[in-house]
């Protein structure tokens, strides 16, 4: 059966997202040869993002423009959608699945009543996978009919190297949305502080088994154990207030490659492992011998942090003659 790849790009702050680069090589995988790329947005920005993009992959590009696309929202993203994609074709829609991705992915599936599968981590003879519960189940999914919105997790292929031909061409059209029910006038980013990821080698993360606040006093001695280290989070721990929002990894977070990701008390939930699996190398730490993130790790142990940290610092002090 031939079918179309739509590929959604994804852009922020003027910039193509490097998740949409992504979705090529997931395409290539699954199998996928004619594919489309669509981005939308308001004139003139997304126009040169689109011929980016063309050069960049080679693709044929749809870049919608509307005045009421100048900032992402969900009604006008999928009421765009709907107007450029024929499904009277087989086709799948592929998306990042970003918190924007999985925002309004299966808004755009209702509208078109097509399925929409979400957390796509793998695919393997062209059967999708995606974790559940947790990471503890791994599902696999095969479409029921002829399309399909898949939306992809970021970090779980690479993304594409730069097309060496000619570039795609692109069809700009004007999107005849209506202004929907929300309008969002404008975008303010949230002031932050630079924990250090960016020249961090070495990354501790706490999650929410380690059992308290009080507890992160053990994650922060170990970081001080390497002279260029910096303190991550999951979601779980900054939504529980002890650790600061800048410090979470994952989907929704940062995305981290250091050469060393120590995971403390972290179960392993497929959004936080998507933004630290390219690390070089993951140490896990869980009392749960079946916890998802040992899928993952290089190393996994099973213990209480409260047991193993200590151990480490004393054996470190004694062989260093340092204490921390």
């Amino acid at each position: 059966m031939r079918r179309r790849f739509y590929i959604i790009a994804l852009h922020a702050h003027g910039k193509i997202l490097p998740e949409t680069y992504e979705l090529i090589s997931f395409v290539r995988d699954i199998g996928g040869e004619e594919k489309t790329g669509i981005i939308l947005g308001s004139k003139p920005g997304i126009v040169m993002m689109a011929r980016e993009l063309a050069q960049k992959t080679g693709m044929d590009i749809i870049c919608a423009t509307s005045k009421y696309l100048e900032n992402y929202n969900a009604q006008g993203y999928k009421d765009a959608l709907k107007g450029l994609i024929d499904c009277t074709d087989p086709c799948y829609i592929c998306i990042p699945h970003t918190a924007t991705g999985f925002d309004f992915g299966p808004l755009l599936g209702a509208a078109l009543n097509i399925p929409c599968i979400s957390a796509i981590e793998d695919v393997h003879d062209g059967v999708l996978i995606r974790s559940m519960f947790g990471g503890r189940i791994h599902a696999r999914i095969k479409p029921p009919g002829p399309c399909a919105i898949l939306t992809v997790q970021p970090g779980a292929w690479e993304g594409s190297a730069a097309c060496s031909g000619p570039a795609g061409p692109v069809r700009i059209v004007h999107s005849d949305i209506s202004p929907g029910k929300t309008i969002i006038h404008k975008l303010k980013v949230p002031a932050s502080k630079d924990v250090g990821f960016a020249d961090a080698e070495v990354i501790i993360s706490a999650g929410r088994g380690i059992g308290s606040e009080q507890n992160l006093a053990l994650i922060k001695r170990l970081a001080a154990m390497f002279q260029r280290s910096a303190i991550g989070a999951t979601r779980a721990a900054c939504d529980l207030g002890w650790l600061g929002y800048d410090h979470q990894i994952g989907v929704t977070g940062r995305t981290v490659s250091p050469r060393l990701y120590m995971a403390c008390g972290i179960s392993g939930a497929v959004q936080h492992i998507s933004g630290m699996r390219n690390s070089r190398l993951i140490v896990a730490i869980n009392t749960d011998p079946h916890a998802a993130i040992f899928r993952v790790a290089s190393y996994c142990i099973v213990e209480d942090i409260k047991t193993f940290i200590p151990l480490v610092l004393e054996e470190y002090s004694r062989m260093s003659g340092i204490s921390f």
